[in-house]
């Protein structure tokens, strides 16, 4: 019998193979430039702006209104941007759900709950965390309305390029986005830790949304476990609250905004669900396990103390999107957006949430499905 030829690879072959492996990495490390062309049709102001931002003393951002019709506030979650070549069309659609959803709400303020990008290589084929940014601030800026971050847990998780400071460092250069790191917040637990105040036309202080932390990962009894919002950082949320509080001589409505949802979440859904006289159901559905922030966690133990905060929203279960009062106090869900990961194909899921705040701090919430 024949012996088989080995198989010989010549310098061509070996330099193919080699350039091939350098783009493979490069697409990896700085993400993929598919969505250019689809972004550059937006290269315009969505709305005519009613209101104007303002830099206050305290280093925390204001927006005024310029009428006296109420604030609409758009909570968007979970978008997931992978900016890979592999994840190119999830990101298109998701892009096309956020605009759309904007479109139709045409809002005063974009919040949006982390985990705005999925830097997983074998998903999207980019750990470019910031590149997402990248890509979703241009959408973001585009529109010219002003948008708020809070970080989820995939935001730069794992191997991905940039850290979290990074991408706040990121954000903190974008014209329209009001994430800032205050002296005060620089030394606490979690980097996107800050305030927005809304004011009427009058200047009287309206409201006050309050930008969380809920962390990333933290290890308890050997396991890997969801983090939580720390206790720092609701001596913060006290001390401000206290604060704002004593400047106006009122305890002033205030709203909270994070990633991961408190335990008391599964409290307000089984309450409300149960008709029981603590709680009220409004709307949406507990479509999968709600997996809540870790540890002892006391921030609903400090809202109620304080009395100040009438609203909590979160993200991170991405099927999750009831919105319920529990002892007082409002629990919603922002409608997730993912494309990417285990909700992708469900678009009966996707969507935005509108807070709409009268001009005497009363409110309403409704989920905003894109479609």
């Amino acid at each position: 019998m024949d012996k088989k030829k080995p198989i010989m690879i010549g310098m061509t072959g070996l330099g193919a193979l080699t350039a091939g492996a350098y783009q493979l990495v490069k697409m990896v490390y700085s993400g993929s430039r598919f969505l250019d062309s689809y972004l550059d049709q937006y290269d315009y102001d969505l709305v005519k702006m009613n209101s104007n931002v303002k830099l206050e003393e305290d280093g925390y951002y204001s927006i005024i209104k310029k009428d006296d019709k109420p604030f609409r506030v758009l909570q968007l979650t979970d978008l997931h941007i992978g900016g890979g070549y592999f994840s190119r069309h999830e990101d298109r659609r998701a892009l096309s759900i956020v605009r759309n959803v904007i479109e139709k709400t045409k809002p005063d303020l974009i919040v949006l709950t982390g985990d705005l990008t999925c830097s997983r290589a074998h998903i999207s084929l980019s750990r470019n965390n910031l590149h997402s940014y990248e890509i979703i601030t241009r959408l973001l800026e585009s529109t010219g309305i002003p948008y708020a971050v809070t970080f989820g847990n995939h935001d730069a998780e794992g191997k991905a390029t940039h850290k979290r400071r990074e991408l706040a460092q990121f954000l903190m250069t974008k014209p329209n986005s009001l994430l800032v790191r205050t002296d005060e917040t620089e030394t606490i637990t979690g980097v996107s830790n800050y305030i927005i105040k809304l004011r009427n036309q009058s200047g009287e202080l309206n409201s006050v949304l309050f930008m969380l932390d809920s962390n990333e990962y933290v290890y308890r009894n050997k396991k890997k476990k969801y983090d939580c919002v720390h206790e720092d950082q609701l001596e913060w949320y006290e001390k401000v609250t206290n604060r704002i509080n004593k400047e106006e001589g009122r305890i002033v409505p205030s709203h909270i905004f994070m990633h991961m949802p408190i335990k008391e979440y599964e409290d307000a859904w089984d309450s409300a669900i149960n008709a029981r006289k603590s709680a009220k159901y409004y709307y949406g559905s507990r479509d999968e396990v709600i997996s809540t922030q870790s540890g002892e966690c006391r921030l609903f133990e400090k809202v109620k103390e304080l009395k100040s905060t009438k609203a909590i929203y979160c993200g991170h279960d991405h099927l999750n999107d009831f919105s319920v009062e529990y002892e007082g106090i409002r629990f919603t869900y922002g409608q997730g957006i993912d494309c990417l990961l285990y909700a992708k194909n469900l678009s009966e899921h996707k969507g935005g949430t509108l807070i709409t705040i009268h001009k005497n701090g009363t409110f309403e919430i409704k989920g905003k499905k894109h479609r």
